[in-house]
């Protein structure tokens, strides 16, 4: 399955979860690292996006990225069972036991931005993590019509 992350220059590819493990996400706490992906270059843009300070978000202040393309086998992929109505904590709880348990390399989730659509969680200390290959990386811009 392709899935996509888009990250700063000096970050790329970012397979290591790092930013994840200091700031923590909706799937995972503080000290745990991920690496958040999106089923489509633009959901990926979309989830940087909204969380892009404000005084970023106009023509002049939207940031050069790399958009990465990243390969993994479908079988790699778990989904949780069952989500609870809200997130927040009981979301972190879910994404902290599937990286605790390392029984898959990624787990699917609905992304919050677009909820029928899915973000790919990869857990970069599972043993599969060997399978996932970058395809191709590329200078990624946003739209000025985006910042306006």
């Amino acid at each position: 399955m392709r899935v996509w992350r888009l990250t700063k220059p000096e970050h790329a590819p970012g397979l290591d979860g790092e930013g994840a493990r200091l700031y923590g996400g909706r799937w995972n706490s503080p000290g745990l690292p991920v690496v958040y992906t999106a089923s489509s270059l633009a959901l990926a843009a979309l989830e940087v996006f909204v969380h892009l300070p404000p005084a970023m978000r106009r023509p002049s202040g939207l940031p050069e990225l790399v958009a990465i393309a990243l390969d993994l086998p479908v079988s790699d992929i778990a989904a949780p069972e069952e989500l609870p109505p809200s997130g927040g904590a009981a979301f972190r709880a879910i994404g902290d036991a599937w990286l605790a348990g390392k029984g898959s390399l990624a787990l699917r989730v609905p992304s919050q931005v677009i909820r029928h659509d899915t973000n790919i969680l990869i857990n970069p200390h599972h043993p599969g993590i060997a399978r996932v290959t970058v395809a191709f990386q590329e200078p990624f811009h946003f739209d000025d019509r985006l910042g306006t």
